[in-house]
């Protein structure tokens, strides 16, 4: 039987002792977490409201009236060499957006396959791990849109909601948000599972979300305990980084104020500690959902949950 604590030592101790995982970490964590961001951002009220305002204020400006297209359309038409830069920047930004794309796929699979063959006492070369990212790319890629595009559309629907204004409805937005919430969650979870069995069980998509949305309701207590731990685990760094970080920071001013570029170096080294860390707990935290994904998706492994033992049910959780 395997407990949390466990789990929690062999993913650190593959974390940290698996330097080849760092390069794939980088993208995983420049990507984010799925259930930890809605954690952190859920109950600040201010993540969804800043996208929201974004767009509202550029329709209010008069950008998405016809007037505002017509004028948009009309100054790039004016200049053909501002067209032109124009249309070179954006064919650069698409394809920069597709090259992380593509890494940040890429290594998730990576970082999934070679967690579990580590974890198993298996060993995979750097190549071999690049190679399966490169072979799963799109059911990953296409998995991870499809989260991020329902949890955008989740939140943007709540945001609209917003400007409904009636008796109550203060009350009434507070249990939409708790409920949109815990419907963001549910599906991190299912996504989640997906990735993991479309990486080490080579499911298609269809049978990725049968069959992750069984594994979730056979163990959602194991999910949610695990993503709490991570979330514990996440708050507890991120705090000693900002306040050491900024005790050091602070520290380095007073006594190299006036010399600039001892400033600037110290400056980049806490930029690079603080990016280390984070690609640390990024491999961390994928290489804990593999895990757990292994005990809970296999036949003759199982997972004890904590609660379930506290209160004397649901002693085990199994597939």
């Amino acid at each position: 039987m395997y407990t949390y604590r466990q789990i929690l030592t062999q993913a650190f101790k593959i974390a940290w002792q698996n330097p080849g995982l760092w390069f794939f970490g980088f993208f995983i964590a420049l990507w984010g977490g799925g259930e930890l961001e809605l954690m952190f951002g859920g109950y600040g009220f201010g993540g969804q409201e800043t996208v929201f305002s974004f767009w509202q204020g550029l329709a209010e400006g008069g950008l998405f009236t016809i007037a505002g297209l017509k004028g948009a359309v009309k100054i790039l038409f004016a200049n053909p060499l501002y067209l032109f830069v124009i249309l070179l920047l954006g064919l650069a930004v698409l394809g920069l957006t597709a090259l992380f794309l593509w890494l940040i796929a890429v290594s998730q699979t990576a970082v999934i396959g070679q967690a579990v063959a580590v974890s198993q006492n298996k060993k995979l070369s750097w190549k071999e791990s690049f190679g399966r990212g490169r072979e799963k790319f799109w059911p990953v890629l296409a998995l991870n849109l499809a989260l991020r595009i329902f949890l955008g559309a989740l939140f943007g629907i709540l945001g609209l909601l917003t400007l409904i204004k009636f008796p109550g409805y203060l009350i009434a937005y507070v249990i939409g948000f708790d409920l949109f919430f815990l419907l963001g969650l549910i599906a991190s979870f299912i996504f989640k599972y997906a990735i993991c069995g479309a990486v080490l069980r080579d499911w298609r998509l269809k049978e990725s979300f049968k069959s992750a949305w069984r594994i979730f309701l056979n163990n959602w207590l194991v999910s949610l305990e695990v993503a709490l731990i991570l979330f514990l685990i996440y708050s507890a760094v991120n705090l000693f980084l900002f306040f050491s970080l900024t005790w050091l920071l602070l520290s380095a001013i007073k006594v190299y104020y006036s010399f600039r570029p001892a400033l600037f170096v110290i400056f980049l080294v806490l930029a690079a500690i603080f990016t280390a860390v984070h690609v640390i707990l990024a491999i961390f935290h994928w290489t804990v959902w593999a895990i757990v994904f292994e005990l809970v998706a296999g036949k003759k492994s199982v997972l004890s949950s904590f609660v379930g033992r506290v209160f004397g049910f649901n002693k085990t959780i199994k597939q």
